[in-house]
This record gives C-alpha cells, sequence and structure tokens, in this order.
C-alpha cells in the first residue's frame, strides 16, 4: 500500500492559512466598493509592472534597431559646401534671366 500523508486534496483546505485570507476578508472583502478597489488598484498595479517589464524586454531584444538605440553618429556625411554654394549661384541666375526677357 501507498500511503502519501503530504497530498492535499480539496477537502484538506486552501494552501493559504485562514488567518491570512480572514484579515483580506477583514480589510477588502467586507464591502462591495473596497473589493472593487482593491481589483482596479491591483489591476493598474499589474498593468504598470507589466508593461514595464515587456518595455524592458523589448528593448533588450532590439537595442540598436530602434530610433533611440541607435548610434547616429556612424551615419554623418561630410557635406561639400562648395556644390551648395554653386547652386545657389545658379537659382540666382535663372531669375534674373527672366526680368530680361520683359
Amino acid at each position: 500500500q501507498l500511503v502519501n500523508n503530504s497530498r492535499r486534496t480539496a477537502a484538506s483546505g486552501p494552501p493559504i492559512p485562514a488567518s491570512a485570507l480572514n484579515q483580506w476578508y477583514n480589510a477588502f472583502g467586507k464591502s462591495n466598493i473596497t473589493y472593487v478597489g482593491f481589483v482596479v488598484v491591483g489591476m493598474l498595479v499589474v498593468e504598470t509592472m507589466y508593461g514595464f517589464t515587456t518595455d524592458l524586454v523589448w528593448n533588450t531584444v532590439n537595442q540598436g534597431k530602434t530610433f533611440e538605440t541607435v548610434d547616429w553618429t556612424k551615419f554623418i556625411v561630410e557635406d561639400d559646401d562648395d556644390d551648395d554654394d554653386e547652386d545657389d549661384e545658379d537659382e540666382e541666375g535663372e531669375s534674373g534671366d527672366d526680368d530680361d526677357d520683359e
């Protein structure tokens, strides 16, 4: 015969001590408004922790791939200022030609 005294069944009671459940009931379960408040505050706390955790995991996995974490100094291109000056002179010359035709 196999006898296991450490096995819990539904009849043996909850795994949480009765005194703890009684204290919780006296604090939050006696009135409907305190119970609803407990649920709402609990949801907000859990959602905040869950959001923080998922953001932390996302940012860790995607390090260097998002806009905030890319090292933008690697993409600096030295622009030749002489080309810009020539373009500005060409634009000024074109607008001056239109005035001469009138």
